[in-house]
């Protein structure tokens, strides 16, 4: 038990945040959410988590909501594929992290983990992707661009004010939803074992790095205890190539689907049409060219800063994908 220990996180409505709100709970933390929009964030009030509503860009807003709290996850971001101005990404994730730090440091908070995104390192182009290698190319989208300026702004309050600020980011994560409809990897694996999941981008051979949520959650909590202040943990697990994953997704699901590869012309012209119909209708297209091209990389990373420094230990691929599997299939009866 941590006693009267204080946790405050932002984004914890998502994916990632909803599993480590459950871990911090399970260990005996008081958590304190930070949301938006309350109504959204009922299951976590049913959960014992104290609710505080503000917004990333008020400043006073976050102060008076981690007054109190020894410990920050800050996890909210803007991560939608498509936004109508390229600001909105910033404006969240580069000053909302600004905004974030600055409310934490005058609130008197000790120890805080901010999550980035893998995607910030770039593809594999030269070699395995670490926290050490240089990015090869250009970023994607602005999405890329904003969470490496966030990353910059935790630089500044780690060197600048003397803050004890620790970076995570995690790659492919997947792994059974506590509510809500999934997305990314774990949609795909529930439309797979539907047999609504039939397509390979771009082909079998690219490789891409898949880890377990609770793998994450690891890393996210042992960061907060072991992270040294500025260090970037790439919270990474296992580097499979599509034809590998869907392979170990029939097998462990006991669906063997004939799969259909898409070159990247067929995406990129599936991805403009699909954009331009979206945008006619009003509303946010889930692909783009911007994130075909990105697709199309190799994306092989190295976990072995956060398995030597913070000791994550990497769940086997097989049994990560069995139990995803197994909460989706249970869900359907």
């Amino acid at each position: 038990m941590e006693g009267d220990m204080k946790v405050a996180i932002t984004g914890g409505t998502g994916f990632i945040g909803a599993h480590l709100i459950r871990a911090l709970l399970d260990a005996g933390y008081s958590v304190r959410a930070v949301v938006r929009n309350p109504e959204r964030a009922k299951r976590l009030e049913a959960w014992g988590v104290e609710l505080h509503v503000a917004e990333l860009s008020d400043r006073e807003a976050l102060q008076s909501a981690f007054a109190g709290c020894q410990q920050l996850y800050h996890m909210a971001a803007c991560a939608s594929v498509w936004e109508r101005k390229s600001e909105t990404y910033f404006n969240v994730n580069a000053h909302g992290t600004d905004n974030t730090l600055w409310a934490a440091k005058v609130a008197g908070v000790k120890r805080v983990v901010v999550t980035s995104s893998g995607g910030v390192m770039g593809p594999s182009v030269s070699g395995v992707v670490s926290e050490k290698k240089p990015r090869d190319l250009n970023y994607f989208n602005a999405y890329e661009a904003s969470k490496a300026a966030s990353d910059l702004v935790v630089l500044r309050y780690v060197v600048e004010e003397g803050m004890h600020v620790v970076l995570v980011s995690p790659t492919r994560v997947f792994g059974p939803y506590l509510w809500g409809e999934p997305a990314s990897v774990s949609l795909m694996i529930k439309r797979y074992i539907q047999g609504n999941w039939r397509l390979i981008p771009g082909g079998r051979h690219w490789k891409g790095n898949y880890v377990d949520v609770q793998d994450v959650v690891q890393g996210h909590l042992k960061a907060m205890e072991r992270g040294r202040p500025g260090s970037n943990y790439m919270l990474a697990g296992h580097n499979l190539t599509y034809g590998e994953f869907f392979k170990t997704l029939a097998d462990v699901s006991g669906q063997e689907h004939t799969m259909v590869v898409a070159p990247i012309w067929l995406q990129m012209g599936f991805a403009r049409v699909h954009a331009a119909f979206a945008k006619l209708r009003g509303k946010r297209p889930d692909l783009t060219t911007e994130w075909v091209r990105r697709g199309n990389y190799h994306w092989e990373v190295s976990p072995m800063r956060s398995i030597e420094e913070l000791g994550v230990q990497l769940t086997p691929f097989k049994d990560s994908l069995r139990r995803t599997v197994d909460a989706f299939i249970s869900k359907q009866h």
